[in-house]
């Protein structure tokens, strides 16, 4: 403020020292033109100039404004358009949150008239005919979108939904992958992709992809360790060299030595090349993790010539390392049946009834009584309520709620990619 006072202090001293300079000279100006004589001073002639300046000036300022209304007209319209056109993309795509189709396809086309650029009113439009349920005028959008570098990502991404929803996954495959080599926002198209390459049993691309994902940060550390378990384990379950197979079962469970099916693939393995020290270690430490019955079949499957009485034995030592669960009683209460020890089963079964009573657990029950007892009433009992008792935990998927015999990767009804669980 002070900057622009002292600058116009100077200016203003400078003009009025200029006007008495000349007013103290005022000289004389002859001017000859076209037999025109023109007598005048200086200042006069300085006066005449500015004036006519001046007047030149404003004509030609109403002149282009006289030119250049049209245009202005023109553009004040367009600029208005352009105002009601995002007007209608952003409440268009507030109707697309709230569920409302029909205003969401209404306001679709009123955007698409007024901007007059599809590349802008692509994902409205599409997402209003997705909602709609007109997946052709959907996917014909969602193409469009992906011609542009700007709008590829949504653009492959909304084609992926679309592939995926109508079953094809080879498409759908494909969208994954032209969607994460872009390098943008993943935004999930990690976990989906790697889903997809497990389904075709692209397992090293598979592995890949989840290499990819840690460094970009795609997914959780987690995650990306227990899906890489995943793959290590299916790739070795189809390695005909044992040597081979190993390496990458153990590599499962070095990646989650929680999961079961990479410990007994494992086991296994070491049993097979002759370390079954290895291989009790390796169930051992899965026990501790997750106890699961199919870590005592594998323990037992060590040693099969073993007579009952070791049996137990080995059972108490795996048991040992995680000793309160329900799984780890009713291991010991079998292996104690079987080798007579009617009151360690005992024990043992009371301990599972007060955790987890199931079908089977009554059933086992009932054989004591039978057994030890040679009580039928007591047995009978005991088979009544396994009836109507809870069944015994199984693999069921989570996606299709079918039971399956065994693990495996992929669900074995519809596909989903880890979906069993033991419950």
């Amino acid at each position: 403020m002070i900057r622009r006072l002292a600058l116009f202090v100077i200016v203003t001293a400078l003009v009025v020292a200029a006007a008495v300079w000349l007013a103290d000279r005022p000289g004389e100006v002859v001017v000859h033109w076209q037999g025109w004589r023109v007598d005048t001073t200086v200042p006069v002639l300085v006066l005449a100039l500015i004036a006519i300046l001046t007047v030149s000036s404003f004509a030609l300022k109403l002149t282009r404004g006289i030119v250049g209304f049209p245009r202005r007209l023109l553009a004040a319209r367009r600029a208005r358009r352009t105002r009601d056109g995002y007007r209608a993309l952003s409440d268009g795509l507030a109707a697309i949150a709230s569920g409302d189709p029909r205003r969401a396809r209404k306001l679709a086309r009123r955007a698409d008239k007024l901007l007059e650029d599809r590349s802008l009113t692509g994902l409205l439009t599409a997402q209003a005919a997705e909602l709609s349920g007109d997946e052709t005028e959907a996917e014909r959008r969602f193409t469009t979108m992906v011609e542009r570098s700007e709008t590829a990502f949504l653009g492959l991404k909304g084609l992926l939904a679309l592939a995926l929803k109508r079953g094809d996954r080879v498409a759908a495959l494909d969208y994954a992958h032209r969607a994460w080599a872009l390098g943008g926002p993943t935004d999930g198209i990690a976990a989906t992709l790697f889903d997809l390459q497990a389904r075709a049993g692209q397992w090293p691309e598979a592995e890949a992809t989840l290499a990819e994902a840690k460094k970009r940060g795609a997914m959780s550390n987690g995650d990306v360790l227990h899906a890489r378990a995943l793959a290590l384990v299916e790739r070795s379950r189809v390695t005909a060299d044992p040597a081979e197979a190993l390496k990458l079962a153990l590599a499962a469970h070095k990646a989650d030595s929680g999961l079961v099916p990479a410990a007994t693939q494992t086991a296994a393995l070491f049993h097979r090349l002759g370390k079954p020290r290895k291989a009790e270690s390796v169930i051992a430490t899965t026990w501790r993790i997750n106890p699961h019955p199919d870590l005592v079949e594998a323990s037992l499957a060590l040693a099969p010539a073993e007579n009952p009485l070791q049996r137990v034995k080995r059972v108490e030592k795996l048991v040992r390392a995680n000793p309160d669960s329900a799984d780890g009683h009713m291991a010991l209460a079998e292996a104690a049946l079987a080798a007579k020890l009617w009151g360690q089963a005992r024990t043992h079964l009371e301990a599972a009834l007060a955790e987890r009573p199931t079908g089977g657990l009554y059933v086992l029950l009932a054989k004591l009584e039978r057994e030890e007892r040679q009580d039928e009433a007591a047995a009978g009992a005991w088979l009544a309520k396994s009836t109507t008792a809870p069944s015994e935990p199984a693999w069921v998927c989570t996606a299709c709620n079918k039971g399956a015999d065994a693990w495996s990767v992929t669900c074995p009804h519809c596909g989903t990619v880890d979906g069993l669980v033991w419950r």
